[in-house]
């Protein structure tokens, strides 16, 4: 994928400089945590530096993309000077003040890069959505895994690395975010941070995980009850969440706008009088990074197209209680939602 020019092409400027690690990612397909990724009409460079510049001249052989090494950014822009660019374009809202200031130094006239991103990432190609498929089945299948062996007496913190370990076992490059396991009123905080609290029979559990694979992320919640509770409102709860999750899935279309979608999701929790416990979005775009463009969300006029991934994930939370959550990674084609997640959303008890 020659996402370089994909990016340049729509920027009205002579050349293109690009700091940010998934940012350059995304350009070279190299993950790297150091380097600048230059771009022009003629030709694209990853100016990295000696720690990286074997691994990427290996990984680029071939490619659309040559590979140099830099001391640092001043080299760089030596080099962008001597090919006469007036118009420069960078990521403005990555490009940090001395970076800035060094680019005034150099007397380049800034055009934000910004947007040609955003639009470039938001709609994948084939290669992007097979990573993401790939992410999604390395997800499902080490959740699978995983059911099978909880016990009563596991901590939060261990099974969030036993989950991990599962990922990475089954392929995975890296986890998508910190994974996040809570049980019983832990789950009712949203981004819980895993613990010491033990699991124990009856307890509902909520796992929000995913993996990198190929450079881009999955992204999954299930909520389930380790043995059997008689707590009626959380099966309650359960149905209005899941009745949600499949109204939204079933009803979201290319052209919807962000706000449209979460409606979908938020008027059915309404009709039930849930949705003052709905207390986040109802999705978020995934790609190289986890949280991308669009948003779907009530103050959302991102518009949906086909090709764009993104998550949907209703949910509610009672404080002290319990809180469920129920997620897919999602992508639209033909205009309607094709889910990359199988595993069960009905409620499990194990």
């Amino acid at each position: 994928m020659d996402n370089t020019k994909k990016v340049f092409r729509a920027i009205d400027a002579d050349g293109m400089l690009t700091y940010s690690p998934d940012l350059r990612a995304y350009l070279t397909g190299f993950p790297s945590s150091f380097g600048f990724v230059y771009t022009d009409a003629q030709e694209s460079i990853f100016f990295t530096d000696p720690r990286y510049a074997e691994a990427a001249k290996k990984a680029l052989k071939n490619q659309f993309i040559a590979v140099e090494i830099a001391k640092n950014e001043d080299t760089v822009l030596d080099y962008i000077r001597t090919k006469k660019v007036r118009r420069l374009a960078v990521p403005c809202s990555r490009v940090t003040l001395p970076q800035e200031e060094k680019l005034r130094k150099f007397h380049f006239k800034i055009v934000d890069s910004d947007p040609a991103f955003r639009a470039a990432m938001a709609v994948k190609n084939m290669e992007e959505l097979a990573c993401i498929r790939r992410a999604s089945e390395i997800a499902e299948e080490a959740f699978g895994s995983l059911l099978g062996e909880l016990k009563e007496g596991m901590t939060e913190n261990e099974v969030a690395a036993l989950l991990e370990y599962k990922m990475r076992r089954a392929g995975a490059q890296d986890r998508s975010f910190e994974t996040i396991a809570a049980f019983g009123k832990n789950t009712s905080v949203p981004h819980h941070v895993p613990c010491g609290d033990v699991l124990c029979k009856g307890m509902p559990v909520l796992l929000d995980f995913g993996c990198r694979w190929g450079g881009y992320c999955s992204d999954i919640t299930r909520t389930f009850l380790f043995g059997k509770s008689e707590d009626a409102d959380f099966m309650a709860a359960y149905e209005a969440v899941y009745n949600a999750h499949r109204i939204a899935a079933d009803a979201i279309t290319s052209g919807m706008t962000g706000r449209e979608a979460d409606a979908l999701a938020r008027d059915s929790l309404a009709s039930r009088g849930l949705d003052k416990f709905f207390t986040h979005s109802l999705g978020h775009g995934i790609g190289i990074n986890i949280h991308e463009f669009p948003t779907l969300g009530p103050n959302s006029h991102d518009r949906l197209n086909d090709g764009m991934v993104f998550s949907i994930e209703p949910g509610v939370y009672f404080e002290g209680k319990f809180g469920i959550r129920i997620e897919d990674s999602v992508t639209l084609s033909g205009g309607r939602v094709i889910s990359f997640m199988h595993s069960d959303k009905k409620l499990t008890v194990l």
